[in-house]
């Protein structure tokens, strides 16, 4: 039997309340160097995160710079998604995020993005 994944894997009432959330996190992240979400755990998975430019940010992000996130699975394998600043906010959604790692490219000291985290 082929094995489901995303929303498909859920009952109707599991899938009905993926989109209920009980807590959420906010946490600003350093660009100086690769970043992990210390609130997105595999114990307390994220069910939505949503990323954008942190307000106490001294320096915007250059055009030049590229976001690499990466997401743990149920397999451990990473999965990673590759943004650029013109696509923030950026917002994830649909799938449960066991951990978060920004990896950025070329960012500079003063650059931080903000994270929304939702459970």
């Amino acid at each position: 039997m082929a094995r489901k994944a995303g929303l498909q894997a859920f009952t109707v009432q599991e899938a009905t309340n993926y989109e209920a959330f009980t807590s959420w996190n906010y946490e600003e992240l350093d660009m100086s160097a690769a970043a992990t979400s210390t609130y997105i755990l595999s114990s307390d998975p994220a069910k939505k995160v949503v990323l954008y430019l942190s307000p106490a940010a001294s320096d915007a992000l250059d055009a030049t710079d590229t976001l690499t996130f990466t997401i743990y699975g149920e397999t451990h394998a990473h999965k990673n998604i590759v943004i650029d600043p013109g696509d923030l906010p950026f917002t994830l959604s649909g799938l449960s995020i066991t951990a978060l790692i920004v990896t950025p490219g070329g960012a500079t000291a003063g650059e931080e993005l903000a994270c929304l985290s939702f459970h």
